[in-house]
């Protein structure tokens, strides 16, 4: 599990990477849905995990 979180930690990154080119970029309409979904999903998917792994860890 350890070896996961700096992973998870990227795709935060990311996530929100997407969430802002998806709100500033005048991308293609399929591409801005894409970035406008994906991207709060993946972080959302990253937070709730990386807090998941550290209650596990505290237990």
């Amino acid at each position: 599990m350890r070896v996961l979180l700096p992973v998870l930690m990227l795709a935060l990154i990311v996530g929100n990477l997407f969430t802002i080119l998806g709100l500033t970029t005048s991308l293609p309409f399929g591409l801005n849905r894409l970035f406008l979904f994906g991207g709060p999903a993946l972080t959302v998917l990253a937070t709730v995990s990386i807090i998941g792994i550290v209650l596990h860890r505290r237990r």
